[in-house]
């Protein structure tokens, strides 16, 4: 071998190690190194916290941490969006809580400490959830179309109620194309309204499906459409809104995980992958189910898409109908 040989050879031995130890370097990091913890802004021991839990315990084993929820619940999730932005702790801090707080809490404050859309990176949707209009049993309508009727020969006179944000959008849209008078009745807590709607002192209800399936089993209110494209799991005899003839009120509610802004892209798309894996298994899909949701892991770019579609159809039903409930 000529010295020209060896030099040449010592020169590429030397630019592979080079690049190696470059690729090295700019490889992802280990992650997650310590405890994992997952805000959301429900309460302990309801729908969307059973949820969380079942996430935070498929991922736990998934990544070899302790993944923990904490709840923050209280105004309409600000509580808990403020929580996760003031945690930065180095990406090991996620968020899980319903599409809503990215599509339509900016419409319903005027003065918030974040932007979401800016400050809250999609990460994946997680479940989807199931919203419903429900009826007083003692309201002479069982359908959707007998409600409309019923609501046209008596303008004014009959009420509703609802939970804010979406629901509350969405049935005001229903409202204004079918051209109905109701009368709204506010709650400062909006889950009173299915007790009331037992008792025949609120006519409809448009709320999350899971609270009203049982008062429903026991005959105190009357499930008359789900919004979701699918059937609900907890009650697939009840026609979706479509089915009724009244595509305005489809709807998909999600819940999703975000990360914060500052999370590295390959980081996020790992996340959604293991996401998507977990919620993939046959146990945790059951446990899912049996909570009366469906697993929907995603891709972050799908996520996205989805929530930058939903927050410009409620911007302009806020804008042509207003946003927040009459007090």
């Amino acid at each position: 071998m000529t010295a020209l040989s060896r030099r040449v050879l010592l020169g590429n031995g030397a630019a592979l190690a080079l690049t190696a130890t470059r690729s090295w370097a700019q490889a992802d990091p280990p992650w997650p190194v310590r405890t994992v913890r997952l805000i959301s802004l429900a309460a302990a021991g309801g729908g969307t916290d059973a949820v969380a839990r079942v996430l935070a315990e498929a991922l736990a084993k998934r990544w070899g941490q302790p993944v923990i929820v904490d709840n923050r619940p209280g105004g309409e999730g600000i509580v808990s969006i403020e929580t996760f932005l003031a945690a930065r702790e180095g990406n090991h801090t996620l968020l899980f809580n319903p599409s809503g707080i990215w599509t339509t809490l900016h419409l319903m404050h005027e003065r918030l400490t974040f932007d979401a859309a800016h400050d809250l990176v999609p990460l994946s949707l997680i479940v989807e959830d199931f919203l419903a209009v429900a009826a007083s049993p003692k309201l002479a309508a069982s359908t959707l179309a007998e409600v409309v009727q019923l609501a046209r020969a008596s303008p004014g006179k009959m009420t509703w109620a609802s939970a804010p944000s979406v629901p509350y959008l969405a049935f005001t849209a229903f409202l204004k194309e079918q051209g109905l008078e109701l009368l709204y009745v506010p709650y400062r807590n909006p889950l009173a309204s299915i007790a009331d709607i037992a008792e025949g002192r609120v006519d409809l209800t448009m709320f999350p499906l899971a609270p009203m399936v049982g008062p429903a089993q026991a005959g105190k209110l009357k499930l008359i459409v789900v919004t979701s494209d699918d059937h609900a799991p907890l009650a697939p005899e009840v026609p979706t809104a479509r089915e009724a003839g009244f595509p305005i009120l489809s709807i998909n509610a999600a819940h999703c995980l975000f990360g914060p802004k500052e999370m590295p892209p390959s980081l996020r798309e790992r996340i959604a992958a293991d996401v998507r894996d977990v919620l993939g298994q046959s146990e945790v899909k059951g446990r899912i189910a049996a909570l009366g949701y469906v697993p929907r892991g995603t891709p972050t770019g799908e996520v996205a898409a989805f929530l930058a579609r939903e927050r410009a159809r409620w911007t302009k039903v806020a804008q042509a109908y207003g946003a927040r409930p009459p007090q």
